[in-house]
């Protein structure tokens, strides 16, 4: 941080960080799965904007020993961020990218017969069994070996066998958090058959595992979504958000702790006088008399362009209205009603103890995921347990 005649001043915006909430996340979501159920820690999308290498040190330090992300390059910016454990590829792999995964020791998620043929492939090559967990189809549509193909696929996964060391089977659920809808109840039903398929042909992976944040949270006790599995997939809920459920009421975060706090730093202050338009395109004209602020952070940095005249930022305890269109690098408030407000006061643009995720979300009509992940790589992250400094980046 820059330094100042008196004392520190903050960058212009930051995301701060709380691992500790993420660790005592960790822990509920371990209690809700069940002694018997390993997790599997999703930190793909830079650990949905978090910082997945100082993420996933954290989860590790507090008991974690499998990750997951969505591609072979987030894979290998874990090992070189130091992660000495079991990573996942989600979505498999590229044609090309087998060799690099084999010597890392990257567990891909199998989707296709095509990457189950590489992969095979990869390992005779090798002369040697590689593990890979196969992901089916089971009414997401989407990715996934299908089932509609009869037992081709089936059988091809059986003459993989003894190349493939098939560590885990896994499905994905399209809408758990929706009790109106029979379609997980479908979806479990479906991936118990193919798990009975696949032990009748001698296949009998380690981990069978369908629920991601939404299910553990939300079906914790659906013996249907329970039955066989050792495994869950937290994403989302390990940064302290899930869903809200349809059709049923509940406790909407479980316990959950949301772990990311967003500030901006106010770069300047200006009266406006009514009549006068803020902002480009002259989106708001001053209703009275007002004192505006700058807050230096605009959509480059993630701030989403629909909270214009919608969305608010916390200074010194009060609510202060987005005014005029929120442009690249900076976005105007009103601080009329923020007495005293000076030059390098810090606003929270999100946080606990303001504004979630989920509240930024309900106001674009988005999802908490798009908030957190669209939070840019040049806002630095500071990293804090629970609200003591550790370290930037």
């Amino acid at each position: 941080m820059a330094e100042a005649s008196g004392g520190p001043v903050p960058p212009r915006t930051r995301a701060i960080v709380d691992l500790a909430a993420i660790c005592q996340n960790y822990r509920r979501l371990a209690a809700l799965a069940g002694r018997s159920v390993e997790l599997m820690c999703v930190v793909k999308a830079d650990a949905y904007g978090h910082g997945a290498g100082e993420v996933s040190r954290a989860l590790f330090d507090s008991g974690a020993r499998h990750f997951a992300v969505a591609t072979l390059d987030e894979a290998v910016g874990l090992a070189e961020a130091g992660l000495e454990s079991p990573v996942a590829v989600l979505f498999g792999l590229a044609a090309g990218e087998e060799r690099e995964a084999a010597a890392r020791a990257v567990r891909p998620m199998i989707n296709s017969l095509g990457q189950l043929e590489r992969w095979e492939r990869e390992a005779r090559r090798l002369g040697r069994r590689l593990p890979c967990h196969l992901m089916f189809n089971t009414g997401l549509n989407r990715l996934g070996l299908d089932l509609h193909g009869g037992s081709a696929g089936l059988e091809r996964v059986d003459e993989s066998s003894n190349w493939l060391d098939f560590e885990g089977v896994a499905t994905h659920y399209a809408a758990p958090e929706n009790f109106a809808s029979g379609q997980t109840g479908e979806q479990a039903g479906a991936f118990r058959r193919v798990v009975r398929t696949l032990r009748e042909r001698g296949v009998a992976p380690r981990h069978m595992h369908t629920a991601a944040s939404a299910a553990i949270v939300h079906r914790r006790t659906d013996d249907r979504v329970r039955a066989d599995c050792t495994m869950a997939r937290p994403g989302l809920a390990l940064y302290g958000y899930v869903l809200r459920a349809v059709g049923r009421d509940g406790a909407p975060t479980a316990g959950l702790r949301p772990a990311l706090e967003w500030r901006a730093r106010l770069s300047g202050l200006h009266d406006v006088a009514r009549g006068a338009a803020v902002g480009y395109s002259a989106s708001f004209v001053a209703p009275r008399d007002m004192r505006v602020g700058v807050l230096s952070v605009g959509f480059a940095d993630g701030l989403d362009r629909r909270l214009a005249n919608r969305g608010c930022a916390l200074l010194r305890g009060v609510p202060c209205p987005i005014v005029g269109a929120i442009s690249m690098d900076l976005t105007v408030i009103d601080v009329t009603a923020a007495r005293g407000a000076a030059e390098s006061d810090e606003c929270v643009v999100l946080g606990r103890q303001w504004q979630t995720a989920q509240g930024i979300s309900d106001l674009i009509g988005g999802v908490p995921y798009e908030v957190l992940c669209g939070i840019s790589p040049r806002v630095p992250r500071q990293y804090v347990q629970t609200g003591v400094p550790e370290r930037q980046s």
